[in-house]
């Protein structure tokens, strides 16, 4: 369930400085939400009416009677893993140890996946899953550390009958998304949502009629504004400089939970279909090299 504080903190440090002054006055007063009015929490935060309607539209929200029942929902939740603050940005040193690089590897991917969570909205996975399985067939994007992702959604859809595409090949994703039509699913994956090759690719899919899913980042971007069904992952800016391996950790855990959503709603299609390419792939792996 998707976190109203969360998701307060994800996109804090995006905001303009009016945006992050109701940011962060709701963080540490989320009951102000539940009763105040736009006009009554702009004067408390110091700040304007459209500042608070410009917030809750980098949040990704619909408006600011979404960010109140979700700060509403943080009240009643009997643990606030929310409130915890993620462990401090890593910085390379060539005097660290390898204990201690693995050590703080592992704590921040942890915390990262379990902010996951927070950020998580079960209607639009379930929405994601539906759109897949009605699809005709689903052209999957992306590129760089996304495309790796990318890749992982593409050979797992595969294993269970789904009709879909992919390719590392920039200029030929660009192609893909020309031909692609109403009847057919776009999944586009990226970290910031708004890279030159991501926006032309999402604009040809859209254009092309097809609906469109985005696996990104919280917070506003070209995406984040176009997809059909937003599936958000926390923001790790932070650490980005040292390969993007977070970003990597939980773009692959978003995929993880749609594959099996989706595995879940059509079980007794996908598990003959998964069983019988393991079973091909074991076999193959098991036959004896022939010699030429």
């Amino acid at each position: 369930m998707t976190s109203g504080v969360a998701l307060l903190r994800e996109i804090v440090d995006t905001c303009t400085e009016s945006e992050r002054k109701i940011a962060e006055y709701l963080i540490d007063n989320p009951k102000t939400a539940v009763f105040c009015t736009i006009a009554e929490l702009a004067r408390q935060a110091d700040t304007n009416p459209p500042a608070v309607i410009r917030l809750c539209k980098r949040a990704g929200l619909s408006g600011y009677r979404e960010l109140q029942i979700l700060l509403t929902r943080d009240l009643y939740e009997t643990a606030d893993q929310s409130a915890e603050e993620p462990p401090p940005a890593f910085e390379l040193d060539s005097g660290q140890s390898v204990d201690l690089i693995a050590k703080t590897i592992v704590s921040r991917t942890t915390d990262a996946i379990e902010r996951v969570i927070s950020l998580l909205n079960p209607a639009a996975i379930e929405a994601a899953a539906t759109a897949v399985l009605g699809a005709r067939s689903v052209a999957i994007f992306g590129v760089g550390a996304s495309a790796n992702v990318a890749y992982d959604l593409y050979q797992k859809l595969s294993r269970i009958g789904v009709s879909c595409s992919f390719s590392f090949d920039a200029d030929v994703q660009v192609s893909v998304a020309c031909g692609i039509g109403p009847s057919d699913v776009a999944v586009a994956v990226s970290y910031s949502g708004k890279s030159a090759h991501t926006l032309t690719v999402i604009e040809e899919a859209k254009r092309s009629g097809a609906k469109l899913i985005g696996i990104m980042s919280v917070g506003q971007s070209a995406l984040s504004k176009l997809a059909d069904i937003a599936l958000y992952v926390p923001a790790t800016e932070p650490l980005l400089r040292t390969g993007a391996s977070l970003s990597r950790a939980t773009q692959l855990v978003m995929v993880d939970i749609l594959y099996a959503t989706i595995i879940c709603r059509s079980i007794e299609v996908s598990i003959p279909r998964l069983e019988r390419s393991l079973k091909a792939v074991h076999e193959q792996d098991l036959k004896p090299t022939e010699r030429r």
